[in-house]
């Protein structure tokens, strides 16, 4: 089911006190322009003055202390944390910065931005390299898989991509080889094995060309393309050959756990080894 108008109206800002925190303020500041959306500034931890009157300072100086603007300051398990209030707020987008790759034990074990991206239930923004001069989006690929969701989730993308005059949207439909052989062990002969994989592959470009029609791209440019291989590592791999600034894909359809890791999800190709900031949409009806 398509969202229509602003779809992230609400948006918090995961804030710890790192080194990269004014990068992530100022992308903040970047969303907060292009969005309109009334912004949310989450820490959790133990509050102290001192860092108290260092994130308003920061807000201040990023502009982004605007009267309905709000910091929450919680104390307990950050991923949990993170989440309850997240649910408490009616959050539609929480966006947090995270590593480009993950080291084996941090893979298993998860930081606490993947751990939050597999489990929290609104749309997730992982941004990989926050600068205090962003850039914003120019060039995107999205999941065009074959799913409910999907629609959704192209409809995102382009909002996203209208807000900040991409250049492009690339919509990738992963043809995933071991599924489509399959159908050769099917009691057909060769030649109709060979008509039903046209036939299924004929009915996603129609499905996807639907979505499409009924989607307002208003002049973006909008490029199809379908790629052979194991969905999840296909569309991370041209996400990192096309350079492109972000990955756009469904949220998965259960909460992942640790078995998820060791005989992998699609989106785990993308955690494991980020090629850009990734957008993990999460339809508000999940919530």
């Amino acid at each position: 089911m398509r969202i229509e108008g602003n779809s992230f109206g609400k948006i918090a800002i995961a804030v710890a006190f790192s080194p990269r925190c004014e990068a992530i303020l100022a992308e903040a500041r970047l969303l907060h322009q292009k969005l309109g959306a009334q912004m949310f500034f989450v820490h959790v931890g133990k509050k102290s003055l001192q860092e108290e009157q260092y994130l308003k300072h920061l807000l201040h100086r990023f502009e982004l202390d605007a009267p309905n603007n709000q910091i929450i300051w919680e104390e307990g398990e950050p991923v949990e944390t993170i989440i309850s209030i997240c649910q408490r707020l009616d959050i539609d987008l929480l966006v947090a910065g995270a590593l480009e790759k993950e080291s084996l034990l941090k893979y298993f074990l998860g930081d606490i931005s993947r751990q939050l991206s597999r489990k929290v239930k609104c749309s997730m923004l992982l941004l990989t390299e926050p600068s205090t001069h962003p850039k914003g989006f120019n060039h995107l690929v999205v999941e065009g898989t074959d799913h409910p969701k999907t629609e959704n989730t192209i409809a995102i993308a382009v909002e996203l991509a209208k807000a900040f005059q991409a250049g492009d949207v690339t919509i990738i439909q992963e043809s995933d080889p071991s599924k489509l052989a399959l159908i050769r062990t099917e009691e057909l002969k060769e030649n109709e094995a060979d008509q039903r994989k046209e036939d299924l592959l004929r009915e996603e470009d129609e499905r996807l060309e639907e979505i499409l029609r009924c989607t307002d791209c208003d002049g973006l440019k909008v490029i199809t393309q379908r790629i052979e291989g194991k969905p999840g590592y296909v569309i991370s791999n041209y996400a990192r050959l096309k350079s492109a600034d972000l990955l756009v894909v469904n949220s998965p359809d259960k909460p992942m756990n640790l078995l998820d890791r060791v005989f992998p999800h699609d989106i785990e190709h993308a955690l494991a080894d980020l090629p850009c900031s990734l957008l993990i949409v999460n339809p508000k009806e999940t919530f």
